[in-house]
């Protein structure tokens, strides 16, 4: 048209000019595109209720769709682009399509064909919100949000409290969901990766080998056993094609003392370091990362003020293909850490805290083989090493004052522990006229054991003025040992009747040697959508669930004998000593938990996405040590299944996306728990504690009845990146005791703590030099110094009575 105007005569301009209008007209009527086309199952049925995200190369936000009952989808008035459409399912392996050239009124047809996914790896990459039709409650935390959040000591743990549900304990331990912290499960690639002992969390990873965190608040699937609380499934990083070499946290956080530099203060540097051994075939990944990390009292203490933690994290994975069907995994982890002054505070100073020292190391090998179109097995096998060793600092015997423990601590373990597991699963897709099904059928073998020394030393308890009140000592042989043998197997059905509706319901069937007891598990759970678009989403779901049983109840009875003897005014023993002999309940039983929620999504316009859920979790035959002075056979410390626990808890969680880039999470939840507080694996964990009181039925010591979160990821200009994170909840409860540490009233009912307010920032910027990419940033943690304390002088005979101690203050450092 441009050529045509140059070459006509003056005369015909105006003609020319009408010409070139009307094109340009056209031009914009034409300009708009389509892209459409069908999704299908592994055996090529249309496949529908599948979740279309279509990508523009030419803005920053995604038009979203869903098939319909023919599988089918479609895109109208698109503008020339490029375009990557991406389609999920859950059940089926994420599709990602390649990128289409989208001109002038051009109409594009494609077919995706879904695969089905290698165990649980549909996974909701941008918020733990989006996998509105899955049934099982997931919550996830991705790479490139833990890259970007205010992490103290870079660990992957440290971002679980920014989770509704998840709460952070005095000392840092993590409760999920009202439970205590060993009832939880970690797994790392789906291997059991808990301390094959006490249950609590025991790996370590470089972050940078970290890919994602699955969290399952409620893990419905019975896939999951041994565990009747959350799970949580650390996916690793693979090598890809391409080496890649990334480095973070080079920059040491110094230690300031009187105005003054004096040393480092945290220092958490890592690398990792990716590549092709074979391109197409076989790849490698390797993170290291080492943490030294320093913790400091503020009050004037006897001795050193730090708590000093020192560890080296190292994570190989090699990934084969062998085929097309077939491939093969092999991970290797390696983690040994060092604590110096364990649990050192104004109540605890230096020679009476332990010195921590933990070496431990985990091979994994995983095998996936898909036989046909609609069927994959997986076979995985692990071995884990855990030794620990904890040895007191001090010297003589711990004496137990007004003021807290002095002088030296008085237990000594030194101990190691080894867990093998074996893993087999078949998934199978079956194609339905009333509803697609992904059946898979598992079964799971485990064996964990453990020997050593459990050795506990004198405790002298004295009152205000020095005078004796009590000891405890502890006689007998300190070895110990135990082995256990877990038999399991379950069948799921993931069941998608229509695209309104998901179903998920599987029974889970378990052994326990120790106990010699076995059991059935059910669960199901229930997504459905009332509406085509999908704007409002109901869930709910009920399961049974059984712990893991802790390996020291298999040898509960050649533990050490407990001695007390009273001692009065005059300096003189009141009565003969108290000698508590141990003793296993013949009925002891396996844990057990009924858990239920409900659940509703709803999305608000464009970017606001609210989620309302209430949940309670009922807890049975906990295991639970009976303090019984007046026995016939004497006094007695009896191990039974006797216990019990309860939590109730509400949650509303509102996303906002921002129109500059990024998400804001609000959260409120309130919640109530309680139980007995003598459940043996508190007891009996690493550190231990110098009083047995009687059990009681009371709240738990972290129990938390009101709680706000505000968290997110704000995209500002220039490749600015700012990570907010905020926290006010209520305090934790605390027990009052008498000069001989009696309680006073109920136990966990004297008092909360002061209520926990925390805001941290993260501010970073991306830069690129000589085609290299890299951030640099601040970090800055209780930027408001909010006094948070983790100590409370409990006893009515200090002169400090009532007086909280031990804040975590303001800290800044470079990312």
């Amino acid at each position: 048209m441009l050529e045509l105007v140059r070459n006509t005569i003056p005369g015909l301009c105006r003609l020319a000019l009408f010409l070139l209008f009307s094109s340009i007209s056209a031009g914009v009527l034409a300009s708009e595109g389509t892209i459409e086309g069908t999704v299908y199952d592994p055996i090529g049925d249309p496949l529908p209720g599948a979740m279309i995200t279509l990508y523009s190369s030419d803005s920053s936000t995604a038009r979203v769709s869903k098939t319909d009952e023919a599988g089918e989808f479609g895109f109208t008035k698109l503008p020339p682009a490029i375009y990557t459409p991406v389609a999920a399912l859950p059940g089926f392996k994420e599709f990602i399509h390649s990128p289409l050239d989208l001109e002038s009124g051009e109409t594009i047809q494609i077919s995706m064909n879904l695969r089905l996914a290698v165990s649980e790896e549909v996974r909701v990459e941008e918020t733990p919100l989006d996998d509105v039709m899955s049934p099982v409650p997931e919550q996830e935390i991705s790479s490139n949000i833990l890259e970007v959040l205010p992490l103290p000591a870079d660990r992957f743990q440290e971002a679980l409290p920014l989770l509704p549900g998840v709460v952070r304990g005095r000392r840092g331990r993590l409760n999920f969901n009202g439970a205590r912290s060993a009832q939880s499960m970690l797994l790392v690639n789906g291997s059991n990766a808990t301390d094959p002992l006490t249950g609590e969390f025991a790996f370590e990873l470089p972050l940078k080998a970290v890919d994602s965190v699955e969290v399952y608040t409620i893990p419905y699937s019975a896939e999951f056993g041994s565990v009747t609380a959350a799970v949580a499934n650390v996916v690793t990083r693979a090598g890809g094609d391409e080496w890649d070499v990334d480095f973070g946290a080079l920059f040491p956080s110094f230690r300031w003392r009187d105005g003054t530099v004096q040393g480092v203060n945290s220092w958490t540097p890592r690398v990792q370091v990716s590549g092709p051994l074979r391109k197409g075939k076989a790849w490698i990944s390797q993170g290291v990362a080492y943490r030294f990390v320093r913790s400091r009292v503020r009050e004037e203490v006897v001795g050193s003020d730090e708590e000093i933690v020192e560890n080296f994290d190292s994570f190989t994975q090699f990934d084969w293909k062998i085929n097309d069907v077939h491939s093969l995994t092999t991970t290797f982890s390696y983690f040994p850490v060092e604590i110096e002054n364990w649990g050192l505070s104004v109540l605890q100073p230096e020679t009476a805290t332990p010195e921590f020292k933990a070496s431990g190391w985990n091979l994994a090998v995983a095998e996936r083989a898909a036989t046909s179109s609609n069927t994959l097995w997986e076979t995985l096998f692990a071995v884990k090493n855990y030794d620990v060793r904890v040895a007191p600092q001090g010297e003589g015997e711990s004496l137990l004052t007004v003021n807290g423990l002095h002088q030296n601590y008085f237990n000594e373990i030194d101990r190691e522990s080894l867990l093998f597991e074996f893993k087999n699963s078949c998934t199978h897709f079956i194609p339905s006229k009333h509803g697609h099904h992904v059946l898979k059928i598992g079964s799971n073998i485990s064996y964990a054991s453990f020997s050593g020394i459990d050795k506990s030393e004198a405790i002298e308890t004295r009152g205000t003025d020095g005078d004796l009140l009590r000891t405890t000592e502890f006689t007998g042989s300190p070895q110990v040992g135990a082995s256990d043998w877990v038999i399991a197997a379950y069948v799921q059905d993931q069941w998608r009747p229509t695209s309104k509706l998901g179903i998920d319901a599987g029974l889970r069937y378990d052994y326990n040697r120790i106990t010699g007891t076995q059991h059935f598990a059910p669960r199901f759970a229930v997504a459905y959508s009332p509406w085509e678009e999908g704007r409002t989403i109901l869930k709910g779901g009920w399961g049974v669930f059984f712990d893991h049983v802790f390996l020291h109840a298999g040898d509960f009875e050649s533990l050490q004998t407990r001695v007390e003897t009273e001692f009065g005014p005059d300096g003189k023993p009141v009565g003969p000593p108290l000698v508590f002999r141990n003793v296993t309940d013949p009925d002891l039983d396996v844990p057990v938990s009924r858990t239920w929620n409900v659940e509703l999504n709803q999305q608000l316009g464009k970017d606001w996405l609210v989620r309302v859920k209430y949940q309670e979790r009922r807890g049975n035959d906990e295991m639970i040590i009976n303090r019984l002075e007046e026995t016939p056979e004497g006094p007695t410390l009896l191990l039974s299944s006797n216990g019990e626990s309860n939590t109730k808890e509400f949650d509303v969680t509102v996303r906002k996306n921002l129109s500059s880039g990024g998400r804001l999470f609000f959260s409120y939840v309130k919640s109530r728990t309680s139980g007995d507080l003598n459940n043996f694996e508190t007891l009996y964990r690493d550190r231990r504690s110098p009083i047995l009181l009687d059990n009681e039925f009371s709240l738990q010591p972290f129990d938390v009845p009101h709680r706000f979160l505000l968290w997110g990821v704000v995209e500002l200009p220039h490749d600015i990146f700012l990570t907010p994170g905020f926290e006010w909840r209520s305090g934790f409860p605390y027990t009052v005791f008498t000069l001989d540490y009696r309680v006073i009233g109920e136990r966990n009912r004297g008092g909360r703590f002061p209520t926990f307010f925390s805001f941290d920032i993260r501010v970073e910027k991306q830069l690129t030099v000589r085609r290299k990419s890299f951030r640099i940033g601040f970090q800055i943690f209780n930027t408001t110094s909010h006094f948070n304390p983790r100590d409370v002088y409990s006893n009515v005979g200090s002169p400090f009575f009532g007086e909280f101690v031990d804040s975590v203050p303001l800290s800044a450092g470079l990312r």
